[in-house]
């Protein structure tokens, strides 16, 4: 009976791990950072060769996360740190018959084998531990949903994933297990905010076959969660039911999107204790420990520049500069703005925000962009000069009816000056007010102040002594003139005109002059 039972319990034991855990991972705390603009440049793996693989690797579920951990951080000079640069299909590609290193995801990576890409170590008798550490892009498209994470192991494999709150969340723990060695596990987790989240996953070989796989799923219930030996009926192959390798785009390794390092392929791994604490945390100088426990520039808005100090609110971006990273105001022109409709923002490359002008000619408020300002429309624009040319031309024909004759003094300046000048001072047009007789200055004066038409006052010699021709010559001559009707020079005055030369003409206007002083004499 004894045997019996003890039967029951070896049966009872192996079957414990077979049935996972039907509960949910919900992670529901804040992102380590939001998500980069960038796709992931892979995780970093650390890898220590093993001497004593049954005293180094812990065999209790207990111990084993913990245990790994100081193995690979006991001695880092003796251990290889790099990226991951394919997706995760990692094998030693042993084949002795048996093809347990293989996978389920065959011939699945250009440019590597069949059963996957090489560990740092592939030596079929080599023992060793690997750890891969870096952040996990959760796109809004992924949160809340099941997403289903998939594992293939030959020896051991954990997976943790790390919140913002530093709070670490187990998915999978599966220590080596004496005489089981091959595993494929499914657990679905779900995310309730996109951003990027830490992950470590740790993985150990004793000897012979040597696999890695981990793919994803977007669970929709019809496959349920389950951990159990590869050879274990019933034998479900993950490329079979819908999982996919994880690829490199889907890993950062700093909040920002950048690779750790100034070389891509290179990174380095620190103690998990000394995380997002002040300082270098055992990181060369220029280098701090981050959320993901990697070695990376200070190149964040909490850790920038040589003294890794955060950014203020004045300049909150910490961007890259011909010596290293500073804090600035801006990365680009979209974290700039300006109110003004004409100008434009923009970033300089030292991370400082100006502004341009738009381009001249474009729409804004009530007119159109020149110069950087928005000019309305007004006399100086063109539509409004047309309407001013019209009231030029309006102006123009005006002044040929209005007196402003070219030709019978044109100008003011080219009859003698101003109408006040042709109607008041008739000498040049009809002759002084002593030669004419009548009196131009004074009732001729009148009729520059009504617009100097001669006629109209001092245009008609009958009141005044002087019939029309003795005045100026009739309206034909002075009145056109002064109407500026006439573009032509005035005639020259024939003999028996009032305004010829000799004794004969002079005569009667000295008479008529002498009357008039007499005249006012009396008056």
């Amino acid at each position: 009976m004894r045997p019996f039972c003890r039967f029951l319990l070896l049966v009872w034991g192996l079957v414990i791990p077979l049935t996972a855990g039907a509960d949910v991972v919900v992670i529901s705390g804040r992102p380590v950072a939001p998500l980069p603009g960038t796709p992931g440049v892979g995780l970093c793996s650390a890898a220590r060769v093993s001497r004593n693989p049954a005293a180094d690797f812990p065999r209790s579920q207990s111990t084993y996360v913990s245990g790994i951990n100081a193995f690979l951080d006991a001695s880092p000079s003796s251990r290889i740190d790099f990226v991951v640069q394919t997706p995760l299909d990692l094998s030693n590609n042993v084949n002795d018959g048996r093809t347990l290193s293989y996978g389920d995801f065959r011939e699945a990576v250009v440019g590597c084998p069949a059963g996957g890409c090489g560990f740092a170590y592939d030596g079929e008798y080599t023992s060793f531990a690997t750890r891969l550490r870096g952040y996990l892009a959760v796109t809004s498209d992924m949160v809340g949903r099941s997403l289903q994470f998939g594992f293939y192991a030959d020896d051991s494999v954990s997976l943790t994933i790390i919140d913002g709150n530093q709070a670490h969340h187990p998915i999978f723990n599966r220590p080596p297990t004496l005489g089981f060695p091959t595993w494929r596990a499914v657990r679905t987790v779900r995310f309730e905010q996109p951003g990027l989240y830490g992950v470590e996953v740790l993985y150990t070989n004793v000897e012979q076959h040597a696999a890695l796989e981990l793919s994803l799923r977007e669970g929709d219930g019809d496959l349920a969660d389950f951990e159990r030996q590869a050879n274990t009926p019933p034998i479900i192959r993950l490329d079979a039911v819908g999982f996919a390798l994880m690829t490199p785009e889907m890993f950062h390794q700093t909040e920002s999107g950048r690779s750790s390092f100034p070389v891509s392929s290179e990174c380095a791994q620190c103690n998990r204790q000394s995380a997002n604490v002040p300082g270098a945390g055992g990181c060369e100088p220029g280098f701090r420990c981050n959320a993901a426990a990697l070695c990376a520039r200070c190149d964040s808005w909490n850790a920038c520049g040589e003294s890794c100090s955060p950014c203020g609110a004045s300049a909150p971006h910490c961007v890259s500069q011909a010596e290293g990273f500073a804090c600035a105001e801006c990365r680009d022109d979209h974290d700039c703005w300006v109110t003004e409709e004409c100008r434009l923002p923009t970033c300089s490359e030292t991370g400082s925000c100006a502004s341009s002008p738009a381009e001249d000619g474009t729409e804004c408020s009530g007119g159109t962009c020149q110069q950087g300002e928005c000019m309305l429309v007004d006399s100086g624009t063109p539509d409004a000069g047309e309407d001013g040319g019209a009231a030029s031309e309006d102006g123009g024909s005006a002044g040929e009816d209005g007196g402003i004759s070219g030709e019978d003094g044109g100008t003011a300046s080219e009859d003698g000056g101003s109408a006040n000048e042709d109607g008041g001072t008739s000498g040049e047009d009809g002759g002084t007010a002593g030669e004419d007789g009548g009196t131009s200055g004074e009732d001729g004066g009148s009729a520059n102040e009504d617009g100097g038409t001669s006629g109209e006052d001092g245009g008609t010699g009958g009141e005044d002594g002087g019939s029309s021709p003795v005045d100026a010559g009739g309206p034909e001559q002075d009145a056109g003139a002064a109407d500026g009707g006439s573009m032509e020079e005035p005639p020259v005055s024939e003999a028996g005109c009032g305004c010829q030369g000799g004794p004969s003409g002079l005569l009667p206007m000295a008479l008529l002059v002498l009357a008039r002083v007499v005249r006012r004499g009396r008056r």
